[in-house]
């Protein structure tokens, strides 16, 4: 063998070796990465991923890995880039496949992300997350039926997943099937018991269905993990205010104009509570604040009005009632119950014609007294 050709076998079981050299510190770079993926120090974790690629360029693993970091971080497009380097190195990597299509959906790129998914599920049909973030976009897009079904197929290959159970719940109840979201949420509540959201779904949907004892078991637990906010005391008033329970209501919907003043729904409703609990001061004071705050809302001027009228302050009720005839003088409840009001005043006139106005409008309820005021 010549010299040359010696020269050049040195130069390759050289080269080899250096090659060899820098796989074997890409996996040390590698491993050291993993420690600090393991303590969430993601920033260090993607320098040492780095020098590991650099050192191993067809490396998927430390793509895939280093995409993982970024979407800790949530660096959404970045990590799709590493994906796909991932898969470019090994189109096999269904886990690629299916975090891509993650990042895609955090990204709002809902039809991306599906294709994403499908390309996992195509690779690993028992990837149970890939069911079930392919049902959650589902959701997101309104395609409950379909979502039902993905969600339903995470759940066969992993039953302990409590978000798959949980937003098939939300799926059935939009779909109106609220009994089935019951147990679903259930299911989501017997996995992870601190999940807040779970016991909220489940009480209002229990709502949905007329269960309002129940309702208020949930609310409680909920309110319980989370004092301080409004809508879960609203919804536990709500149902106690269907089950004729006025005093725990309207502390109910007191406590949540506490914590949000201008909870529009709270409000309402403990003004109705109170007019039910022939509170009608409270009752008028909580219209005039609805009044102040949608002052186009001709209903609340006449309910604010009904309240004085109740209260037997006629001159306050006629000015209720002319601002609801103001805002929309279409409204015969408005002439009618001013009617009533110019009658207390003994203003006979302008209670015929209020009544009358009302009768016109097609209030039912106004042809009784027209031919007592009308004379």
């Amino acid at each position: 063998m010549t010299r040359v050709s010696l020269s050049i076998m040195a130069i390759l079981f050289s080269m080899s070796l250096m090659a060899q050299d820098n796989v074997n510190k890409s996996y040390e770079y590698f491993n050291e990465a993993i420690a600090f993926f393991k303590e969430k120090d993601f920033d260090t974790a993607i320098r040492y991923y780095t020098k590991a690629i650099e050192l191993n360029a067809d490396y998927p693993k430390a793509y895939y890995n280093r995409a993982n970091c970024k979407l800790n971080l949530k660096e959404y497009k970045s990590a799709i880039k590493d994906f796909d380097l991932a898969i470019k190195y090994d189109d096999k990597f269904a886990k690629a496949h299916l975090y891509k299509g993650y990042a895609q959906m955090q990204l709002k790129e809902y039809d991306a992300s599906l294709i994403s998914f499908d390309h996992a599920l195509d690779l690993d049909p028992k990837l149970a997350k890939a069911h079930l973030n392919k049902g959650t976009v589902l959701m997101k897009q309104k395609e409950y039926e379909s979502a039902i079904q993905s969600l339903t197929r995470s759940i066969s290959f992993n039953d302990q997943q409590a978000t798959a159970f949980y937003n098939r719940g939300i799926c059935k109840g939009r779909l109106k099937k609220h009994n089935e979201a019951i147990r679903d949420y259930g299911s989501a509540i017997e996995l992870k018991p601190s999940m807040t959201g779970a016991y909220v779904a489940r009480g209002k949907a229990y709502l949905k269905a007329e269960r309002f004892e129940e309702a208020i078991v949930d609310f409680n637990k909920a309110i319980k993990k989370k004092s301080g906010n409004a809508d879960f005391f609203y919804y536990r008033g709500y149902a106690k205010l269907a089950i004729d329970d006025y005093n725990g209501a309207n502390n109910d919907f007191g406590s949540a104009l506490e914590i949000e003043p201008k909870h529009k729904n709270a409000l309402i409703n403990k003004a109705l509570t109170s007019f039910n609990m022939k509170k009608y001061e409270n009752a008028a004071k909580e219209y005039g604040k609805l009044c102040g705050m949608f002052p186009d809302k001709a209903i609340y001027h006449v309910n604010r009005g009904i309240s004085y009228l109740r209260m037997d302050k006629y001159n306050q009720a006629v000015t209720s009632f002319n601002h609801a005839i103001d805002v929309d003088d279409k409204m015969p409840e408005a002439y009618f119950n001013r009617a009533n009001a110019f009658s207390q005043l003994n203003k006979g006139d302008k209670a015929c014609e209020d009544m009358r106005a009302a009768g016109k409008l097609g209030y039912d309820a106004a042809f009784g007294y027209i031919g007592d005021l009308c004379k």
